[in-house]
């Protein structure tokens, strides 16, 4: 069937790649006929044969890189948030599912996914992990089933040959208590987007440009009630009435279109998160904020532009309440040396004060700030999901 129509045309996860990247290996310790060896030396040469391109996605991705000097239209402390004005994405407070795959060895099944159908293992780009795919199918994450929360998000990263190249479709599927698909959202062939429910499509937008050669993110924010979709800060469905959906899974579905041996794809960083209170309600009934909004590379103090919508509504509540002061306090998890995590708390929590001083005209003297990387975790440090928990900027009533 194709999934549906092209007029559906979904989630794309085009992939160019570099030199670094590990050829592909046998999964689950299977025996290869020859074909399929045939197949798996061709993904080899694709994926280490395409350094020029690899090179120029790492910089537009905006991999974990130290920015130089400062960003048109930003400050020294923050990416250019320009395009991001108009970007309403705020990532859930507490981290359900998290992977990174860096723990991950090249040629393995990811360990923490369960596979439903198709070839997927762990390949290296660079000093980064991707899960690679070179053939149709499904993998999910590893969690319980259940009812999905009240309100949650979910963020996924794909890559991108760029407009020159068609064929990787990309979903984010839901999936009921029978391991049955109720919706999907999907990008497809560089620009075109759909959200879907059941036999009822809800969405099929053009994006408003191409995507560039790198890396980009597939984002869902939804309650029992409103669903939104984004491909990186731009807003492609906005649902606001969602009646009788109710998911228990999520799974994620690639399918190449183009049946070739040397056509495989890549997925990221994929983060799936409950969401919370929001900022007034939080400082009201504990006094602080938590927040996981305010994003930096790794390693970085600099401000990433995605962090626009968290830091407006900071903005928005420091403005609308000027006898308000807050400590802005910045924590780490225990990844790195302690002596570095705190300096890098410290720095990233002067940023986030001076963007707030700068862009909103907050009175500096309402705004302290700490830092105290490691030293004061919410979560544990054993697990993915509890390092991104203790990865967090603090807002603490004064």
């Amino acid at each position: 069937m194709r999934r549906f129509t092209c007029l559906l045309i979904v989630a794309t996860f085009s992939i160019a790649v570099s030199a670094g990247w590990s050829p592909a290996q046998a999964q689950f310790g299977k025996l290869k006929d020859k074909v399929q060896q045939k197949a798996e030396e061709k993904v080899a040469e694709t994926l280490e044969g395409s350094e020029s391109d690899s090179t120029q996605a790492e910089g537009e991705s905006g991999e974990a890189m130290e920015p130089a000097g400062e960003a048109k239209g930003g400050t020294a402390t923050s990416e250019d948030m320009a395009l991001y004005t108009k970007y309403d994405f705020v990532p859930g407070d507490k981290v359900i599912f998290y992977d990174d795959l860096s723990r991950e060895e090249t040629g393995e099944f990811p360990s923490r996914w369960n596979l439903d159908q198709g070839v997927f293992e762990i390949a290296r780009r660079g000093d980064k992990n991707y899960i690679m795919c070179t053939d149709k199918g499904g993998i999910r994450p590893r969690i319980e089933r259940g009812p999905l929360p009240p309100r949650y998000t979910v963020e996924m990263e794909f890559y991108s040959r760029g407009p020159d190249f068609k064929g990787h479709w990309f979903f984010i599927k839901w999936l009921d208590g029978e391991g049955e698909e109720i919706g999907e959202f999907g990008v497809s062939d560089n620009d075109q987007t759909h959200l879907t429910f059941g036999s009822q499509q809800l969405a099929n937008k053009v994006l408003a440009s191409p995507l560039s050669p790198g890396i980009h993110t597939m984002r869902i924010m939804a309650t029992k009630s409103t669903m939104k979709c984004y491909i990186d800060n731009e807003r492609v469905a906005n649902v606001p009435a969602v009646d009788g959906f109710q998911p228990v899974g999520l799974r994620v579905f690639m399918d190449p279109w183009l049946d070739e041996p040397d056509n495989p794809m890549l997925m990221g960083r994929f983060r799936f998160a409950e969401g919370g209170k929001t900022l007034k309600e939080q400082l009201d009934e504990a006094g602080r904020i938590i927040t996981h909004g305010i994003l930096f590379d790794s390693g970085s103090a600099r401000i990433k532009a995605e962090s626009y919508k968290t830091l407006a509504d900071i903005g928005q509540l420091l403005a609308e309440n000027p006898a308000l002061r807050l400590s802005i306090e910045g924590h780490t998890d225990s990844d790195g040396a302690e002596e570095a995590n705190l300096t890098l708390s410290r720095n990233r929590a002067d940023g986030v004060r001076t963007y707030l001083i700068e862009t909103y005209k907050i009175d500096a003297g309402r705004l302290e700030t700490k830092g105290w990387g490691e030293s004061k975790p919410i979560d544990t440090n054993n697990t993915p999901e509890g390092k991104a928990n203790n990865r967090r900027v603090e807002l603490v009533k004064l």
